[in-house]
């Protein structure tokens, strides 16, 4: 392997270089650190919101309970005593009590679009018509 030798002037700049880049550098370090950080912190929600929704799509045949409720706020028009109005929150099913949406089936592969059939030929009267 070659080895490259640098002259004053291109160590010169690759000093400076570093130097201007220095600030950037430690933000980046410490981004990339929190980064990592919040992605641990989101995969263990995850795995609990997992766990948590487990017996629910066993129940519903792999439905959660984002599938299958809306969460609703409704104010009461009343306050509390700091004058904060007082809202009541409510789960209420998407569908009917008794049906469980359809499920779309996944395909590995995205369906090719099917062939266009080509136009049937026009009949022709075996007559003349006469009008």
């Amino acid at each position: 392997m070659a080895e490259n030798k640098f002259g004053r002037m291109a160590v010169s700049q690759i000093k400076n270089t570093a130097k201007s880049c220095f600030l950037l550098t430690r933000q980046k370090e410490k981004l990339e650190k929190e980064i990592a950080e919040k992605q641990a912190e989101l995969d263990t929600i995850n795995t609990q919101w997992e766990e948590y929704q487990a017996p629910i799509r066993r129940m519903t045949g792999g439905y959660t309970t984002a599938d299958l409720l809306d969460r609703v706020v409704r104010d009461t028009g009343k306050t509390d005593k700091d004058g904060r109005p007082i809202k009541v929150t409510t789960y209420e099913l998407k569908y009917p009590e008794t049906v469980i949406p359809v499920a779309v089936p996944e395909t590995a592969e995205p369906s090719a679009p099917a062939e266009e059939a080509a136009p049937a030929e026009p009949e022709v009267p075996a007559e003349p018509v006469i009008d």
